[in-house]
């Protein structure tokens, strides 16, 4: 005690220091409290979260053999084979064995996660697998099989158990779908997943560092846990029987944290179920390894609180030495003297002196208050100190975990200063980029266009945020696809931009693939059926208003059976992929080309303009799958049935619009009279008549059934025949047919050209006898456009005109204007090389088309022929205007004028005043045959005189 009066340094230290360990233990107490309870919340927000990614990367593992297996649904040749099995000894001989072997090895091979791809048929009590040469034992029972009996329980696509496989003798879990007729189960189909490579996924999944993953089955077994067993008990014990209390909360359905148990053996359990599968995920972390951290924090407490003692005691015995024995010197002298002690340790001369003893022992009370002030200040300066310093231990600790965890991250992120430079980025930032990490702090992105280009900068002027996918090519030449978030931030006076890439290259090409097995035909590329179905319900209901006339063309191969029976399925596919190329190049871009089963096809066509345009397709598409076929040097022709649909008149919907195609496909297969047929009855009797038409015109002129008849052109001034012109006639079977009704069919079906070089062989021959009995009468003779247009029209006329031996001036060839308006070049040198053989060429119904002074310049016709519209209703009707500018605008060329459909006297009248000659109509005589017109023409020369 008296150790401790005698100093008043020890007094006030010893204070301190108490007063230090105080606030020390109340301020770890709270820390302690605060920092528990975060670390635990932290730790099971983690857990849950990694439970959580696991359950969705298994989802996707599950969902992408899932879309395989829907993918198999709708392949016919599985359907085929089932229902034809009975027995086991049929497999090996079905034509369809190999086809869908093949395709099962193809679905095996596309997936290196598939270890077997299989159908079970019920009937047959058999399975047909990727593994060809298998075949079950004669005990096996199909109906016995885990999976198949899962299957049946739900009639859909199931994720099984686990089970061993008697194919492949392994462990495995099957993604399965029933395959149904009827509504009855006639078999399955489905594929396996190893349960090792399940495992393999599972083992790249780690929890913390002592935290281990477990996936467990719906009925509350292990499904998977980590094969590494040291971390669990080594006694023989079942290591996982914390779980039994548990586990009919873990297989609920819900996510959950569960707290197990106290002391060393606690831990923390997240369960989170999957959505494709009948397994929850679990992961499960010591409760010892989620407060290290806060363990560790106490320990820092605890050395720096000694720490400061030490030092606070070093300095309060540093202090007795300099300070406290003169003090106590001088004390006890004082103290001596002030009882009256006539013995003075110090000389009486020692309170008089000026010197430091003096000031002190005057200035005593003063300096000792002075020095309590003094250590209260330097305490305070120390704990604000100590304060600053664990607040940057603690930034610092944070930004150090912060910058590792980042460089960790499979995501690349950089930050850039204001002159694009990077001041920061992790490895997957150098590694997405390939840029060796040592030369990225000396490249100027912006420059150098990594990442960073203008039209990015001035959306970042207007939006401090920009986000989006961008394609990237790695120094290795390959297009990345990257998804780049980049933000502008501001600090001080300077801007800073940071950002972070995520590679989707991966993604992106997994998105590819599975949208080629859903909507593509692997054999000839072209898309499915299923493209087709979503295509056509997708254009229907976006036509709302029924705006739109759409056409589903449904076609099928004839007899494809008996080509697979005779050639072999390889060149049935060849035919089939011969036969797609050839489709491919008969629709639009607009349309939508599908092959919808084993030889069937369909072609959605958008936006008809009318029925009769559809019906020229149809005819177009007809003739070109008429056309022969190569197949391994073989020639062959394949017969198809085509059945057309049209919305809205036939369907108001697409299920019925490809249920009315159907129907008229079914129809035209039961007629075999027809190559295609429309479900509307009015468009179908069209084509009906059209096509029973051209099949008489064909016969027709076989037959001999034309006839040509003359309608004579007379001059109104003399009375006198100057001309005639040669109109086709039919004298068919079931009477005379107009030549309205067969022309245009005609000229459809290309029969034009074979009947037009008949009228002008037999309108030569005819020119060639009445010469030869003095009547030199020039014959006009119509030609198509397609006669017209034909590369050798010039050498055709002129072989019949030496054949027949008629003068080329007695001949007159008369076209019309839309002729002209097609390629003018090409017309100004067909009509030369008509008047360099001496043949006139005259313009037949001027006016009713594009009448213009230029043709009449450009071209060098002989005649124009005024259309009979323009003359009927002179004068009661019509005023003759129209006539009257045709008239002059001849006369002004010097074109001859011929007036057609003239049957009064007043057109006449009309005419004659306006200075037209010559006139052509029933006022003189309507068309004649041969002998009917010599007998007129004979009596127009004696009347005449």
């Amino acid at each position: 005690m008296q150790w401790f009066k005698k100093s008043l340094i020890r007094r006030i230290g010893t204070i301190v220091i108490g007063f230090i360990i105080v606030a020390f233990a109340v301020y770890g107490i709270i820390s302690i409290q605060l920092l528990s309870s975060f670390f635990e919340a932290n730790s099971k927000e983690e857990i849950s979260q990694d439970a959580q990614q696991i359950a969705t990367e298994i989802d996707k593992f599950i969902e992408k053999n899932i879309v395989i297996v829907e993918q198999m649904k709708t392949n016919q040749d599985y359907q085929a084979i089932t229902e034809a099995l009975n027995t086991r000894e049929e497999k090996r001989q079905h034509p369809l064995f190999n086809v869908v072997t093949q395709e099962l090895q193809a679905i095996k091979a596309s997936d290196a996660n598939i270890s077997l791809a299989y159908l079970g048929i019920t009937k047959s009590n058999d399975v047909i697998s990727s593994t060809a040469e298998f075949d079950p034992k004669p005990d096996y029972d199909l109906n016995k099989r885990l999976w198949y009996i899962e299957t049946l329980k739900s009639r859909g696509i199931t994720v099984t158990s686990p089970y061993i496989d008697i194919v492949t003798e392994k462990m495995v879990v099957s993604i399965t779908t029933p395959i149904l007729k009827n509504n009855y189960v006639i078999g399955a189909m489905g594929i396996d997943l190893l349960v090792s490579d399940i495992s393999e996924l599972m083992d790249t999944y780690t929890v913390g560092k002592n935290g281990y993953t477990l996936l467990i089955n719906k009925d509350g077994t292990l499904f998977y846990h980590p094969v590494d067993l040291k971390v669990f008990a080594a006694d023989g014990a079942n290591p996982f029987a914390y779980l039994d209390p548990y586990m009919a909360q873990i297989t609920s359905g819900n996510s959950g944290v569960i707290e197990h148990g106290a002391g060393d053996n606690a831990k923390y359990i997240a369960y989170v179920p999957t959505q494709s599968s009948n397994w929850i995920v679990a992961t499960v972390i010591p409760q010892s390894e989620v407060l290290a951290s806060l363990n560790q924090f106490i320990f820092s407490l605890l050395f720096i609180s000694l720490v400061l003692l030490l030092l606070i005691a070093l300095f309060i015995k540093r202090m007795t030495r300099l300070i406290s024995e003169p003090i106590v010197t001088i004390s006890d002298s004082v103290e001596t003297f002030s009882q009256g002690d006539q013995e003075i340790n110090l000389p009486d001369a020692l309170y008089s002196r000026e010197d430091e003893i003096g000031i002190l022992s005057r200035g005593l009370n003063l300096m000792s208050h002075r020095i309590t002030q003094y250590i209260e200040e330097v305490q305070a300066n120390n704990e604000t100190l100590n304060e600053e310093i664990d607040k940057r231990r603690e930034v610092q600790s944070q930004l150090e975990m912060i910058l590792e965890l980042l460089s960790g991250t499979d995501e690349g992120i950089f930050i850039l200063n204001e002159k694009f430079f990077c001041i920061y980025h992790n490895t997957a930032f150098s590694r997405m980029i390939g840029i060796p990490e040592t030369e990225i702090p000396a490249l100027n992105l912006s420059e150098n266009n990594i990442l960073i280009n203008q039209p990015l900068l001035e959306s970042l002027q207007m939006n401090p945020v920009w986000t989006g996918e961008i394609e990237y090519t790695h120094n290795s030449e390959d297009i990345l696809f990257l998804f780049l978030r980049i933000s502008k931030v501001k600090n001080g006076a300077n801007d800073y931009y940071i950002g972070n890439i995520t590679n989707l290259t991966a993604h992106k090409q997994i998105e590819k693939d599975i949208y080629y097995l859903k909507y593509f035909d692997h054999l000839t590329k072209l898309n499915n059926k299923a493209f087709l179905d979503e295509s056509g319900m997708e254009l229907i209901s976006g036509d709302t208003e029924n705006i739109g006339s759409h056409a589903l063309i449904l076609i099928n191969i004839d007899n494809f059976r008996i080509i697979n029976e005779a050639k072999g399925f390889d060149f049935g596919n060849k035919v089939l992929i011969a036969l797609a190329n050839r489709l491919k190049t008969l629709i639009t871009d607009q349309d939508v080309l599908a092959r919808l089963g084993n030889d069937e096809f369909g072609i959605l066509k958008a936006h008809v303009s009318s029925n009769e345009d559809l019906y020229a397709y149809i005819l177009s598409l007809s003739k070109n799958l008429e056309r022969q076929i190569a197949i391994n040097d073989e020639e062959l022709i394949v017969d198809v049935s085509i059945g057309i649909s049209l919305y809205p008149s036939d369907a108001n919907h697409y299920a019925k619009l490809l249920k009315t195609a159907a129907s008229a496909l079914n129809n035209v297969k039961a007629n075999k009279s027809r190559r295609f047929e429309f479900y509307d009855k009015e468009i179908n009797s069209l084509s009906i008549q059209k096509y029973e038409m051209q099949n008489k015109l064909r016969n027709a002129l076989s037959n001999d059934e034309f006839i040509l008849h003359y309608q004579p052109q007379v001059d109104m001034a003399t009375n006198q025949i100057i001309g005639l012109e040669a109109l086709i006639r039919w004298n068919s079977v079931d009477g005379m047919v107009p030549p309205g009704s067969f022309i245009t069919i005609a000229e459809e079906s290309n029969l034009i050209i074979p009947l037009g070089a008949w009228v002008l062989e037999n309108a030569c021959e005819f020119g060639t006898k009445l010469a030869s009995i003095g009547y030199q009468t020039p014959i006009a003779v119509n030609l198509s456009m397609l006669q017209f247009k034909a590369p050798y029209i010039g050498e055709l006329i002129q072989s019949i005109l030496t054949r027949t031996k008629l003068p080329p001036e007695l001949l007159e060839l008369e076209i019309t204007e839309g002729i002209l308006m097609d390629n003018e070049d090409e017309c100004e040198s067909i009509i030369s090389e008509f008047h360099g053989m001496g043949i006139q060429v005259s313009i037949d119904d001027f006016g009713t088309g594009y009448s213009s002074l230029s043709y009449l310049k450009k071209f060098a016709v002989d005649k124009i022929k005024i259309d009979r519209s323009f003359i009927k209703g002179i004068p009661h009707y019509d005023n003759g205007t129209i006539a009257k500018v045709i008239i002059e605008l001849a006369g002004n060329f010097n074109l001859q004028v011929i007036a057609e459909g003239v049957e009064t006297p007043e057109q006449i009248d009309f005419l004659l005043k306006n200075n037209c000659h010559i006139a052509q109509g029933f006022y003189y005589s309507k068309p004649l045959g041969e002998d009917e017109l010599l007998a007129f023409m004979e009596q127009s020369k004696r009347d005449n005189g």
